[in-house]
């Protein structure tokens, strides 16, 4: 009855576990049909076919207030994600445009991550309150909404304002590159 019990709990912590795997946006990976492991909703006779990332901007930070208000990088508590087991991808002749417009969805959240830390770098200072950041992250998800609209009208008006647009997404991610999540800010220099 005991091992029963224990092969069940490491199943079901198996099935939990896996169902909160978070990929994080890395230089270069590349998104695949297999990166899409949520069942698609079923398309219907003259519906296109989409996708959906459920991808998301994640920070959080624990520590003491000593240790606070010395931190002004904050670069490994910001991360760009999506979540394989929630994201789907309806399959069929447009797959490669949609996976090349899901990149841009995950390239885009990745912009406004290193943004944010970006924003974070330049507003922390040592006596700042511990929610400093709360009026900034509004500012970036209002942002990132409005880049997103831009994102769309480009797509639907045509591939190659799609992929200008795209184009000049990974323009500025690679122009805020010691913004990375593993990057380390260079110090302001004293005038």
């Amino acid at each position: 009855m005991h091992r029963i019990f224990i092969a069940l709990f490491l199943i079901l912590t198996a099935f939990t576990g896996s169902a909160q795997i978070k990929t994080e946006w890395k230089e270069g990976y590349k998104l695949s049909v297999l990166d899409f492991t949520a069942e698609a909703p079923k398309n219907r006779e003259g519906q296109g076919q989409t996708y959906y990332l459920a991808a998301n901007l994640d920070f959080g930070y624990a520590m003491s207030s000593y240790e606070f208000m010395l931190t002004k990088n904050f670069n490994k508590n910001v991360t760009a994600f999506f979540m394989p087991a929630n994201s789907w991808l309806q399959e069929g002749e447009g797959t490669e445009t949609l996976l090349q417009y899901a990149q841009m969805d995950f390239d885009l959240l990745e912009l406004y991550a290193r943004k944010f830390r970006q924003r974070l770098y330049e507003e922390k200072n040592a006596f700042s309150n511990p929610n400093f950041f709360q009026e900034t992250y509004n500012g970036i998800n209002a942002e990132m909404a409005s880049r997103h609209v831009e994102m769309q009208n480009a797509v639907a008006e045509s591939d190659s304002k799609g992929a200008a647009f795209h184009e000049q997404v990974l323009k500025e991610v690679a122009a805020l590159a010691e913004f990375c999540k593993d990057c380390k800010p260079p110090k302001k220099k004293k005038s």
